[in-house]
């Protein structure tokens, strides 16, 4: 009721009324495109924010997987020397009986595989300039040898999965082991030994990278953010300026 009077009363046949709708309807316009411009850039830079979020939390992922690498490659490293000075340690006691060679046969076991995972990891990342400095490609050749080598070596193995062994069986065993050479072992656990350093040495490097990008982006989400504050002031300050430079004109006209 309160707004048909007030319509009502705006155009009602008055000169003076006539000037107040105009008014109220350039008003309204103003109001009306303020909120759509506001709108649009706001949907704009949400859009870039966004994106720049999401590169944010691929960067934090990458950086999870990096701490998880670093963690187990020099963990890799520290396990196989304790395994090698508890061998040292042990080796004149009658009481144990395994070989060096079979010892270090296993210590070197554990390295192929967890290596492996590494360079399914390491392929994914395209940094061309740091797989060359790492020499990635060498770490890849190395592994398949050695693998083929530890598989050569089980078949040669009896298929047994008991955990306690008989003396008979564990002769048996140590008569295959005897057969093999142990600086062929020793070779193949030096060169894994050394693709693990070099793993976790490209993880190392690849982790400042990521340090990088990732400040690089807060950056720029923070400069978006900021823009995208000032665009909407100035949009607003700019069709403040237009509707009242035709208000100041119209009144000149009327005057």
């Amino acid at each position: 009721m309160i707004k048909f009077l007030l319509i009502k009363k705006l155009t009602s046949n008055t000169k003076k009324n006539k000037k107040k709708l105009k008014f109220f309807s350039e008003l309204g316009i103003f109001l009306v495109l303020s909120a759509l411009i506001s709108s649009g850039i706001s949907i704009y830079y949400e859009f870039q924010l966004n994106k720049k979020n999401s590169e944010l939390v691929k960067l934090e992922l990458e950086e999870f997987k990096i701490q998880e690498w670093l963690s187990d490659s020099s963990g890799r490293n520290l396990d196989n020397k304790i395994g090698k000075f508890t061998h040292d340690t042990i080796e004149e006691n009658n009481l144990i009986n395994i070989s060096k060679k079979r010892y270090y046969f296993y210590l070197l076991t554990w390295y192929p595989f967890t290596i492996n995972y590494a360079i399914k990891d390491i392929d994914f990342i395209e940094n061309k300039d740091l797989k060359k400095k790492y020499n990635f490609k060498n770490i890849k050749e190395t592994n398949e040898k050695v693998l083929k080598y530890i598989y050569e070596v089980y078949e040669k193995l009896p298929q047994n999965d008991k955990l306690n062994l008989t003396q008979f069986e564990v002769n048996e065993l140590e008569q295959i082991f005897n057969d093999l050479f142990f600086q062929d072992i020793k070779l193949h656990l030096e060169k894994s030994e050394f693709n693990t350093r070099q793993i976790n040495l490209f993880f190392q490097e690849y982790n400042k990278i990521i340090d990088i990008e990732k400040r690089k982006t807060r950056k720029e989400i923070l400069n978006i953010t900021n823009k995208s504050t000032d665009a909407i002031l100035f949009a607003f300050l700019f069709q403040f300026f237009v509707f009242s430079f035709v208000q100041i004109f119209e009144l000149r006209e009327i005057s």
